[in-house]
């Protein structure tokens, strides 16, 4: 389940951030060493409390906090891009919950989110050597390309592509339909 992140979720993101994931794999790389520290914390909190206004806010990018049960496990964003129906998304997973399925039904409610403002498309990017992640953007039926030079992996998902309603695919309980 994906909730907006409000002060109490700000403090819970940011301890599971800080006590089961990397600082790189949560923020930009703000420091030479890679490590948590106040500047990355304070970084983190003003980036999501920037992003309260959502997707028409001043940011034109929402953030969400993902719950397994009442615990936070991650977030997951939507930010609007240079294209008028084009959303780019992005995610972070505690270490301890990745191979859970949290991360699955997140994006999975994402894509709802983009289908239900009636976006047509969502992009994602990630590293070209982080093979988990583009193995659940696969599974969620993402087109993986790789640019030329870079080890970076951008994938997109059409959401008219998908057969029937665009949200079809995604039902609730994070669990996929027969197609």
């Amino acid at each position: 389940m994906i909730v907006p992140v409000n002060e109490d979720i700000l403090v819970r993101l940011i301890d599971a951030a800080t006590t089961d994931a990397a600082a790189n794999e949560v923020t930009p790389p703000l420091t030479d060493d890679g490590e948590w520290s106040a500047a990355r914390i304070t970084w983190l909190r003003d980036f999501h409390r920037a992003r309260r206004g959502g997707l028409d806010g001043p940011e034109a990018e929402a953030t969400w906090a993902i719950l397994t049960g009442n615990e936070v496990v991650g977030s997951v964003r939507l930010k609007r891009t240079g294209s008028p129906r084009v959303l780019e998304t992005g995610i972070w997973i505690r270490r301890s919950h990745r191979e859970r399925r949290a991360g699955q039904e997140a994006l999975a409610a994402v894509l709802r989110e983009a289908s239900s403002l009636g976006y047509d498309e969502v992009c994602a990017e990630t590293g070209g050597s982080n093979t988990a992640a583009q193995a659940l953007l696969r599974k969620l039926g993402f087109t993986p390309s790789a640019a030329d030079g870079t080890d970076r992996v951008w994938a997109s998902l059409v959401l008219t592509d998908i057969p029937g309603p665009a949200v079809s695919r995604f039902p609730q309980d994070g669990t996929e339909q027969p197609q």
